[in-house]
């Protein structure tokens, strides 16, 4: 029995695919977890879970890709990493003036964020890049389109993870911050999608959503989180128009480095190689 699901997994790509974005998104909206360090667990663990998958799709191909290339993408990816250093920053200097209590233990704490957010950048990278790429290029290398498809099913996708399940449907600015969410994350996996089209090396695309995650959200290893703070990315209270614009500015951002990564990246990647070899 289990030999014929492995069978049909390897060939039906886009259902294997399917079946594994159903799966990590059922799991961290259902998986519950108290503390960042469960959190590196559970994420840690989904990664096993997604190679599984992905190995389904793509044999030992892009998991065994890890040449020299992880400084290409970081290279490539300074403007996104130096925009989430500056929030990172502003947040820390937010908590500083408002007297935020820090951890008890602090230093250790922040080991612990940092594992967090890279096994998260990993996990990400694993599920919503190599995954749904790999499939659609396998199921449909023969069209012009597959790139432009994949481009636009994985950062849609990917956006759309980020607020599933999050938001009331009866408000407006429910929805406007979940466009603007889709759009800011969608638009980033691109910029990162262009550079695992380039590279195949999916680890190094990790690192870089993992770090670009860190230098954003650092402080949750600096100081005690407000008790009205959670993890939906969805507000609607009082913060709601701000949040709002926040979301549409970086994602104007996301917009321009994107392209600025494309101009350089873009025109150096050998579609037709990919198509052949991938």
């Amino acid at each position: 029995m289990l030999k014929k699901y492995i069978e049909f997994l390897k060939k039906s790509p886009i259902i294997t695919a399917a079946l594994c974005i159903v799966y990590v998104v059922v799991c961290f909206k259902t998986v519950y977890t108290e503390t960042n360090f469960q959190f590196f667990i559970v994420r840690t663990m989904l990664c096993g879970a997604v190679c599984f998958f992905l190995y389904q799709i793509s044999g030992d191909k892009t998991l065994t890709s890890s040449y020299v290339s992880t400084g290409y993408v970081i290279k490539n990816s300074i403007g996104f990493l130096l925009m989430s250093l500056i929030m990172g920053t502003v947040l820390m200097i937010s908590n500083i003036q408002e007297q935020t209590p820090l951890m008890d233990n602090p230093i250790l704490e922040f080991v612990i964020v940092f594992l967090m957010f890279i096994s998260v950048g990993l996990f990400e990278e694993l599920a919503f890049r190599a995954v749904i790429n790999d499939a659609i290029i396998y199921k449909f290398r023969e069209k012009k389109y597959v790139f432009v498809l994949s481009a636009v099913v994985s950062s849609l996708v990917f956006g759309a993870a980020h607020i599933i399940g999050e938001f009331d449907a009866t408000s407006a600015i429910a929805w406007g911050q979940a466009v603007a969410k889709t759009l800011e994350s969608g638009v980033f996996g691109l910029a990162l999608l262009i550079l695992y089209w380039k590279t195949r090396n999916i680890w190094a695309c990790g690192i870089t959503h993992g770090l670009f995650d860190f230098f954003a959200g650092y402080t949750e290893g600096l100081f005690v989180p407000m008790k009205n703070s959670g993890s939906s990315y969805i507000n609607t209270g009082e913060d709601g128009v701000r949040i709002l614009i926040t979301y549409f500015a970086i994602a104007a951002i996301n917009i321009v480095l994107t392209f600025i990564v494309w101009k350089k990246v873009g025109k150096t990647i050998d579609f037709e190689k990919i198509r052949r070899e991938w």
